[in-house]
């Protein structure tokens, strides 16, 4: 049994220890817990397997708690041992609250964990996507509920496609530039259209439509144009949908230093009291982290630094699988073995999602192309082998892993303030 515990900065504004008894009650002073209901509550406790390959799950219960879906239930890692953590935002009091161990153990000694929610009332939301599909896969159910207010936009042309096959309609384009022009054409389309099935309002969603930005570039040479990565076009030939006017709209400049500038005008102009960006610490895919520290340079550059931060996880490093479980079930924090480098303290945000919600999700995942995954019969096989051996349910509403991953009871998020964001993630 690997020992592994999650790493997290955690600055909560409130914290309680307790004991977890027999029976799976919580034991705690009451008279010490504030109103719950504009707080984000996590319980961290000792994690311990059963098996090396079956997933511990903690189920939640208490009297008069309806569940309209399966929301109680929490999924954890096979083999491994250590600190975790349990999403209990769910409920607004914790009075008769029960956890249920199933193929794992709970330690007796837990600590409640919570914080305070940001208020995302008092002004604009703006989500930086890198990628058409990375707004609705981390954030669908908050967008959705403040879809007034949310600005969107999306990085990256996405243009990558390395066989001809891989395209979305076979056969379509005999030739691989075309088959990488019509795949970056695809992806903005996407990303203008699937929030309008959230009630975004058209005119707040912005695509850029860079390539090549990388977090190196970024800051050693922002000024160097890049090659385009769609032959005989430039960012200018994928922004003709956007709902605002940016300086490099004409001249189609793409180099990082030009996404910076572009990022920059966007916060001047939206001034977002909030914004979601990818998790430089965590996620690992290179245009996600390029993303982030094109952000904090931006904020840096704009002087208009937002209230906080709200960082969201699409990649892990050789975890394909999280949020764990079936679709439905509720998620915490993502598994993160290793201690922040750049990121001094981190709150935690958790936004629940309806059941109607849940499933408004999965169309909005099935309206992205690049989620059109080949139901190939390996893939059917193991499907129908995990179900067999473990029983999870799993309803396989796609082929993508996303469709289970991603359709969960609660989008987390970790939060810090637009000034930390930047400043610390520039203390390089």
């Amino acid at each position: 049994m690997k020992q592994l515990d999650y790493q997290y900065p955690l600055a909560p504004d409130w914290q309680l220890p307790v004991t977890i008894d027999a029976s799976g009650r919580l034991v705690f002073n009451k008279d010490e817990v504030p109103e719950l209901d504009t707080m984000t509550v996590l319980l961290e406790f000792g994690y311990a397997a059963k098996s090396k390959k079956k997933m511990g799950v903690i189920l939640l219960s208490q009297p008069n708690y309806q569940a309209e879906g399966r929301e109680c239930e929490q999924y954890f890692e096979p083999g491994q041992s250590g600190k975790r953590y349990v999403n209990l935002s769910a409920f607004d009091h914790l009075d008769e609250l029960i956890l249920k161990a199933n193929d794992c153990l709970m330690g007796e000694q837990a600590r409640l964990v919570g914080f305070r929610n940001p208020d995302l009332k008092q002004g604009p939301i703006l989500i930086v996507a890198p990628h058409a599909d990375d707004a609705e896969l981390a954030a669908y159910g908050l967008y959705a509920k403040h879809h007034e207010n949310v600005w969107i936009v999306t990085l990256y042309a996405g243009e990558t496609l390395q066989k001809l096959d891989k395209q979305y309609i076979p056969n379509l384009d005999t030739k691989r530039d075309e088959g990488i022009a019509r795949k970056a054409a695809i992806r903005h389309w996407n990303s203008m259209t699937t929030p309008l099935l959230a009630n975004v309002p058209s005119k707040q969603l912005v695509n850029l439509a860079y390539t090549g930005v990388t977090v190196d570039n970024l800051h050693s040479a922002p000024h160097t144009e890049i090659p385009y990565g769609v032959s005989g076009c430039n960012p200018s030939h994928f922004r003709q949908w956007n709902g605002v006017p940016l300086a490099n709209d004409t001249k189609g400049e793409n180099s990082p230093q030009a996404m910076i500038d572009d990022l920059a005008q966007l916060l001047n102009i939206i001034k977002p009291t909030t914004v979601l960006v990818t998790d430089p610490e965590i996620d690992p895919h290179p245009e996600h982290r390029a993303a982030a520290n094109a952000l904090a340079l931006a904020i840096a550059q704009s002087g208009d630094a937002p209230e906080q931060v709200l960082l969201y996880i699409n990649h892990l490093k050789d975890i394909h699988d999280f949020p764990y479980g079936p679709e439905h079930v509720t998620s915490a924090l993502a598994p993160n073995y290793q201690e922040f480098r750049q990121l001094k303290t981190v709150k935690v945000f958790s936004q629940s999602l309806s059941l109607a919600t849940q499933k408004d999700k999965v169309v909005a995942l099935d309206s992205m192309h690049d989620l059109r995954a080949k139901d190939r019969f390996e893939k059917k096989l193991k499907r129908w082998w995990k179900e067999k051996r473990f029983g999870y349910g799993y309803r396989y509403y796609g082929n993508h892993a996303y469709f289970q991953t991603h359709i969960k009871a609660a989008e987390v998020f970790t939060v810090v303030t637009g000034k930390d964001f930047s400043e610390q993630l520039l203390a390089r």
